[in-house]
């Protein structure tokens, strides 16, 4: 499951409007499908499709020596550039967009890309220490990884353990460096589309970023739990617009 990165705003106009405004944008070498979520009223449903350097692309799968072979075989025939989608979803509920990918200069594309179409600002989200003890405190059934930054000298420190929440030395660590605590590890409380399905959840404060893993490979993308874990972190930070129906 890749990093979603999360972003936030003051106001958009409606579902149909953001849709209109941005299918069938075109740049020089990407473009925009745009169009209302089925399955959620408040929702945008976005495919920033673009190409990209084949080499660039494959760098990031294959080893350098393998990734050279690779690279040289498709060049020789005449493949320079692949053809690559990015999700995004923009919700007026949450007052967020969700990005599918991490923080990096294509991601910081998209958002210019879409600031310049919608005329709007996006700001990447900041959940604080405090807001990330809410998070697990309300919204989960077991806490089982925390990053802390800047503690004793060390650039971060990490924690593990199940249940981490009853740990004595997190426990320590919380109440010594209450502000140093930067990203969370949870199993959520929330409703699961499959129930035999539990996810882990890691929310980077620092980033404006979550994560959803599971012991078992995903046959499909979980949009119905991030869905619900983005309402929770825009709850946390008092984003929710109540919508004129």
């Amino acid at each position: 499951m890749p990093v979603i990165s999360l972003f936030k705003f003051d106001k958009l106009p409606s579902v149909f409007e953001i849709a209109k405004t941005l299918n069938g944008q075109k740049l020089k070498d990407a473009w925009i499908v745009a169009k209302p979520s089925k399955y959620n009223k408040d929702e945008i449903f976005i495919n920033y499709w673009y190409y990209e350097d084949v080499e660039e692309s494959l760098n990031r799968v294959f080893s350098e020596e393998d990734g050279y072979e690779v690279v040289s075989f498709l060049k020789d025939n005449g493949k320079s550039r692949v053809l690559k989608r990015t999700y995004c979803f923009i919700s007026l509920l949450t007052k967020t967009l969700e990005i599918y990918r991490g923080p990096d200069m294509k991601t910081e594309e998209i958002v210019s890309t879409f600031e310049e179409f919608l005329k709007v600002k996006f700001a990447s989200v900041r959940i604080e220490p405090n807001q990330l003890q809410q998070i697990y405190s309300n919204h989960s059934t077991e806490l089982k990884q925390v990053m802390f930054t800047n503690v004793e000298g060390l650039i971060f420190n990490i924690l593990r353990g199940n249940f981490l929440e009853n740990n004595e030395k997190f426990k320590q660590y919380l109440q010594k460096f209450p502000d140093c605590l930067r990203a969370i590890s949870f199993r959520p409380k929330i409703r699961f589309l499959n129930n035999f399905n539990k996810y882990q959840v890691t929310l980077n404060g620092g980033k404006g970023t979550l994560r959803i893993s599971s012991n078992s490979i995903f046959n499909w993308r979980p949009r119905y739990e991030i869905r619900q874990i983005v309402f929770i972190v825009a709850a946390t930070l008092g984003l929710l617009q109540t919508l004129n129906r």
